[in-house]
């Protein structure tokens, strides 16, 4: 999906008691657990291992400074991991951050969370001189992530199909 401009971000704060903060390397390991466990209802979820979290932050161009992470105490609740890619942006001609890993953990869950942390990444976007945002979602998500996308202005940019067919131990066709 895609937001087409940064102009009009809606007010969205956060539920008392939580707050966004700076995203600090000592945070890395937390707020990647975080993710992970939030995503593990998620269609095609594959746990993560040691490897993924060493490839993740050794990733050159990866800058921190865009993600936003909702936090209460020392839990982290939620996040939005914003990646540019830039060679994409040079090849397009735009100045597009892309929404990675929006997630929120259970207990946090449809309380103004997501909506909170995506609206303060589209400002941290906005603030960088970046103009657009994108996003993937899928579209059969039981957690509503579609609908509030859509609320928050995202366009529908492209669509996609997977099939999946079931597979028996041995590996055998059902």
């Amino acid at each position: 999906m895609r937001r087409p401009t940064l102009e009009g971000l809606p007010e969205a704060p956060l539920p008392p008691g939580l707050d966004i903060r700076e995203v600090r390397p000592e945070d890395h390991r937390a707020i990647w657990e975080a993710d992970n466990e939030a995503f593990r209802d998620h269609w095609g979820h594959r746990e993560q291992t040691e490897e993924d979290f060493r490839g993740l932050f050794a990733t050159p161009d990866l800058d921190t400074g865009l993600w936003s992470v909702a936090w209460e105490g020392d839990q982290v609740v939620g996040s939005v991991q914003t990646v540019i890619w830039r060679s994409e942006n040079e090849v397009l001609g735009v100045r597009r951050g892309w929404l990675e890993h929006i997630s929120v953990r259970r207990p946090w869950r449809r309380r103004g969370v997501a909506r909170a942390i995506i609206v303060d990444a589209l400002r941290r976007l906005k603030a960088a001189g970046f103009a657009e945002a994108m996003l993937g979602v899928d579209s059969e998500n039981p957690t509503g992530a579609l609908q509030l996308y859509r609320a928050l202005r995202f366009e529908v940019k492209d669509r996609g199909a997977t099939y999946r067919k079931a597979w028996e131990p041995g590996g055998r066709l059902v």
